[in-house]
């Protein structure tokens, strides 16, 4: 059905939108909603009411939706996601209504949740598919209402349906934290209706819930008070990141405890603040929008490593693999011992030289490798991507979905990253790449499409990653790994011995590589986020861009005639001033006299004036 069909309350539709009422809390509201407006429909029968179009009840739900969301803080919450999407919104190719489609969608929700929380979200993630892959949003199937996930893979969207579905999808990933808080009060035999005794309980139940929520398999395998207890201790051996995580957690409670200050008494309630199952709730959930930004210290912690593995003669954002493993084998280091199979799973191989294979500095770091919290199979923490935060300045910049190359060469030189600095002149290498993509779009650069990624990471090899290709294999995290294939993925001793030993002849030899942009391999391959072709959302940005031009030139007009105006004011100001300092030299007859011999009319000194 298209957006001008009629919509009339059928079977169909009532059963479609009841089954979404085994979905949270907002689903049902969201459902129930739906169901009062399928009985409106179905009550105003034959009459001129009783055909609703579809774009006006689902302008309504929207609406409506909004209205509900954001746990009761009126509109504020949906607010702050549409500020927070609007840069990346506004430069995403549009249909001719001004709307996104699916793949757009996945997209911008992806790099949000990705650059705020470190969310890795299941069906929002490429994950080795095309963004508009109609079989991606199979982890959301089971978790987001039918009617949400409906409007999200099969119609056009604004920023406020976006914002709506980013609320929906942070909602999951809160009731997930809700249902892991009582997985850990059930494991120790806390009843979740009253609060907990002591200050022990509590921080029995917190680290309980960090440990199920970071070592997802603990969940399974500690499944008693003692077991749990026996294991703490060991805790930073299985995750080297446990102690800072506790004392970050504890940081956390205490700038909790401050801001609710004036909602508890002192005196009353002295120690409970985080005794009753709610008040932990709230806290963990302030826990699991935080802690992807905090892990994200140890990812940059991992950067710098890889830094100096490179060393000061590359540029290009590789590590060859037997510096890679040369630290661990010297018991220098326990990370970075991923078995070449593995990398390149992770699209972290660089194998364009055979004889030669190296570390993709960025495909590693970002890689499912260095995800945390895997836990329900629905999100997990990953590091950061410093690509995004370079992105969202270009589309604050250009402000459009596609530019000329010129305009992206001289804003990206003044763009500073970790390891490159600006402003600075972008090489030959670099501007032949971008024209090389405008000649592919009728002179101009889409910037999000797979080739403008790949000149990203050409321009900023340590921070922005090499895009594969779709139909590359789903990269897996290390259990997905050793289950899918029965192997490790850790590469042996004897395998990082062997390419550590290649490496130092290769160190010995006479002969001198460049090790920069220029000599990395260059694929022509494009693929864009959205189905929507590109001549009909126009190099300038669609019909929206369009307007903004036409009123440009308006405004030029008017800028122009304000400019005359002005001066012909100033001219005639002029002219009446020089007129008034000749006549108080003359007598007023020799400036009237030329009248006089046709016998016309004398003109009055006010009046020539």
């Amino acid at each position: 059905a298209t957006a001008t069909d009629s919509l009339r309350c059928s079977p169909r539709l009532l059963f479609m939108m009841a089954s979404a009422l085994r979905t949270s809390s907002l689903a049902r509201g969201a459902c129930l909603l739906l169901l009062a407006a399928g009985a409106r429909v179905a009550e105003a029968g034959n009459s001129f009411l009783g055909t609703v179009s579809r774009a006006e009840v689902q302008m309504q739900l929207l609406s409506e939706i909004r209205s509900m969301l954001g746990h009761g803080a009126s509109h504020a919450r949906l607010e702050r996601f549409e500020e927070s999407m609007q840069p990346t919104y506004s430069t995403l190719p549009k249909n001719e209504t001004g709307y996104i489609d699916h793949g757009a969608a996945r997209y911008a929700l992806h790099r949000y949740f990705l650059s705020r929380h470190g969310w890795h979200i299941r069906g929002l993630a490429p994950d080795g598919a095309r963004w508009n892959a109609s079989n991606s949003t199979s982890m959301l199937k089971s978790r987001v209402p039918d009617f949400i996930l409906d409007m999200f893979t099969t119609r056009p969207l604004g920023l406020k349906a976006l914002a709506i579905l980013a609320a929906t999808v942070e909602d999951l990933v809160h009731s997930d934290t809700v249902e892991l808080l009582r997985m850990a009060y059930q494991t120790h035999g806390f009843p979740v209706a009253e609060p907990l005794a002591s200050v022990e309980q509590e921080e029995l139940v917190i680290k309980t819930y960090l440990l199920f929520f970071i070592l997802p398999w603990s969940q399974q395998e500690l499944d008693t008070t003692a077991a749990i207890l026996d294991f703490f201790p060991e805790a930073s051996q299985a995750y080297p990141g446990w102690d800072d995580t506790v004392m970050w957690v504890e940081d956390l409670k205490g700038a909790l405890r401050y801001q609710e200050r004036s909602e508890y008494n002192p005196f009353l309630t002295d120690g409970m603040h985080f005794r009753s199952f709610s008040s932990l709730a709230r806290l963990m959930a302030q826990v699991i929008d935080g802690v992807g930004m905090f892990q994200n210290i140890e990812c940059k912690m991992i950067k710098n490593k890889l830094m100096d593995l490179q060393g000061d003669d590359r540029s290009d954002g590789r590590i060859p693999l037997g510096k890679f493993y040369q630290d661990f084998l010297a018991d220098r280091e326990y990370w970075f011992t991923e078995s070449p199979e593995y990398l390149r799973n992770l699209g972290a191989l660089d194998d364009s030289d055979p004889s030669s294979l190296s570390v993709i500095v960025p495909n590693l770091l970002y890689g499912r490798s260095n995800c945390l919290a895997i836990s329900s199979g629905f999100h997990s923490l990953c590091c950061v991507n410093q690509c995004d935060s370079l992105m969202e300045s270009i589309e604050i910049g250009i402000a459009r979905p596609a530019a000329k190359p010129d305009a992206l060469i001289q804003f990206v030189s003044s763009l500073s990253s970790d390891t490159i600095a600006a402003p600075r002149n972008l090489s030959r290498s670099l501007r032949h790449k971008l024209d090389r993509i405008a000649e592919q779009h009728k002179g101009y650069v889409p910037l999000h499409g797979r080739l403008f990624a790949q000149w990203m990471h050409h321009a900023f090899p340590n921070e922005c990653p090499l895009p594969q290709r779709s139909g590359a294999a789903v990269p897996l995290t290390h259990d997905e790994w050793s289950e899918h294939y029965q192997n490790e993925s850790v590469a042996s001793v004897e395998v990082m011995q062997r390419f550590v030993n290649e490496a130092n002849l290769t160190a010995n030899a006479s002969t001198s590589s460049v090790f920069d942009e220029a000599a990395l391999l260059w694929t022509d391959d494009e693929e864009l986020v959205t189905d929507v072709e590109f001549e009909e959302w126009g190099a300038e940005g669609g019909g929206q861009h369009r307007l903004l031009g036409l009123l440009r030139v308006v405004a030029m007009f008017i800028a122009i005639a304000a400019t005359f105006g002005v001066v012909f004011d100033s001219v005639r100001s002029l002219a009446s001033f020089i007129c008034r300092m000749a006549l108080k030299g003359s007598p007023r007859s020799n400036w009237t006299r030329w009248l006089d011999p046709a016998g016309k009319r004398r003109f009055e000194y006010s009046e020539w004036i």
